[in-house]
């Protein structure tokens, strides 16, 4: 059962593609398995922030080599989400952990193009390119079953609320420099 604690209400078409577009949670990893969140904002005006926790099934892959997934925190109708990803061997933050990939960013996200055919989403790498929360380096920590992200400033997020939190994987299409050209998320299950 998932235990939900403190999230704003999903009311936008973030939610209908979400409710469209998921992968069968029951046949995901159990890392990928939302069981338990919590989001909490404090402060006011400009120094108001954002902390996330989330407890999956299954301890979270820590080794670089489980492929690439992450967990997001969707908000402004797919502008401005807050993820914390691994996607070795893809380079594309000065903050990432050698060891693991994990790292942060903010990031928009659009419809598929016809590369990530069968997504949920698709990351609009133009535009996230161009916020300058993108390579942020928000404080995160995974221990075992249970992943949090710290003071996160919520003017990154567009000042807007959390509308769902997310598991996904992530399929880079690379060009012959073996650079994304497509970055296709498809979300595996939700709080």
């Amino acid at each position: 059962m998932k235990k939900i604690i403190k999230i704003s209400t999903v009311a936008s078409a973030v939610a209908f593609t979400l409710a469209s577009g998921i992968v069968s949670a029951e046949s995901a990893a159990g890392y990928m398995k939302i069981n338990e969140l919590k989001v909490l904002s404090e402060g006011k005006g400009a120094s108001k922030t954002l902390d996330f926790e989330l407890r999956v099934d299954a301890p979270i892959p820590v080794d670089g080599k489980s492929g690439a997934f992450g967990y997001a925190a969707l908000t402004d109708s797919g502008n401005n989400i807050m993820v914390a990803v691994t996607h070795l061997p893809i380079d594309d933050s000065s903050h990432e952990d050698p060891v693991t990939g994990f790292h942060t960013h903010v990031l928009d996200l659009k419809t598929p193009t016809s590369a990530c055919q069968g997504a949920s989403f698709e990351v609009d790498l133009e535009n996230s390119g161009k916020n300058s929360a993108f390579d942020s380096d928000y404080k995160w920590k995974v221990d075992g079953n249970r992943i949090t992200v710290d003071n996160v400033p919520v003017a990154d997020l567009g000042d807007a609320g959390v509308e769902a939190v997310v598991s996904f994987t992530l399929k880079p299409v690379l060009d012959a420099n073996n650079k994304p050209t497509n970055l296709c998320v498809t979300v595996v299950d939700k709080a």
